[in-house]
C-alpha cells in the first residue's frame, strides 16, 4: 500500500511540475515531449506518464498524435479571445451552480486551498509553482462543485489554456496575490449562498484578464 501511495505521489508531482513548465513556457509551444526523457526525469513509468499526457491534453496544454508524437500545444491569441466569449457566461453559471450544489467537503477543500495560498504568500521565498497550483485548485474546486461534468470539463480546459497566456505575458507575484483576494470574495459569497453574486464575481474575475488580452 505504501509503495502504491509513493507511486501516486510521484505521478502527482510530475503532473504538477510538467503543467507548471508548460504554463510558464519553460516548455514553449511546439516543444516535443519525449517519453524516455520524462520518465527518467520524474522517475515514473510509461503508463503513468501517458495518463499525465491524457490529462494535459484534456486541459488543452499538449497535443498527442498516434505515431507522430506529443508536443506542447500552440498558443494562439485569437483563439484565447474566442474562448473569452464562451467562458464568461459559463463562469457565471458555475458560480451559481456551485453555490447551490457544493457539498460540505467541497467547501472545506476550497477553504483549505485559500488558507494554504495565504500561508505560502506570506513566506519570503514563496514558491510560485505551489501558488499557481493553488490558483488552479481553487478554480477546479468551484467547477467540480457544480456537479455538472460537462461544464467542469469545458471550464478546466478554458482555464488552463488562458493560464498560459496570463503567466507568459502579465504574471507577477503581486498579480497572483490579487487573484487570491478575488477568490476570497468568491468563496465568501458561496458560503453565504449568494449564487448570483458568486457567479458575477467569478465572471468579473475572469473578465479583468480578458480586458487585458484585448489590448495585445
Amino acid at each position: 500500500m505504501a509503495k502504491e501511495n509513493d507511486k501516486a505521489l510521484l505521478k502527482s508531482k510530475a503532473f504538477e511540475n510538467l503543467r507548471y513548465r508548460i504554463i510558464t513556457q519553460e516548455l514553449p509551444p511546439g516543444e516535443i515531449l519525449k517519453e524516455k526523457e520524462l520518465t527518467a526525469q520524474y522517475n515514473i513509468g510509461r503508463t503513468p506518464l501517458r495518463e499525465i499526457f491524457i490529462e494535459l491534453q484534456r486541459q488543452g496544454l499538449i497535443r498527442m498524435v498516434p505515431r507522430a508524437g506529443t508536443w506542447v500545444a500552440p498558443l494562439d491569441l485569437n483563439f484565447v479571445k474566442q474562448i473569452a466569449e464562451v467562458r464568461l457566461p459559463l463562469e457565471r453559471l458555475a458560480g451559481e451552480l456551485a453555490t447551490e450544489r457544493a457539498s460540505a467537503a467541497q467547501k472545506k477543500m476550497l477553504e483549505q486551498v485559500l488558507k494554504k495560498a495565504e500561508a505560502e504568500h506570506a513566506r519570503d521565498n514563496a514558491d510560485l509553482q505551489v501558488l499557481i497550483k493553488y490558483e488552479s485548485d481553487f478554480h477546479h474546486g468551484i467547477y467540480t462543485a457544480t456537479q455538472n461534468l460537462k461544464l467542469e470539463e469545458l471550464l478546466i480546459e478554458f482555464q488552463s489554456i488562458c493560464s498560459r497566456l496570463w503567466h507568459s505575458v502579465f504574471f507577477t507575484k503581486a498579480q497572483l496575490k490579487r487573484m487570491f483576494q478575488d477568490h476570497q470574495g468568491i468563496f465568501k459569497t458561496l458560503q453565504q449562498q449568494q449564487g448570483k453574486m458568486c457567479g458575477e464575481l467569478l465572471s468579473k474575475h475572469t473578465q479583468a484578464y480578458f480586458k487585458r488580452i484585448n489590448g495585445l
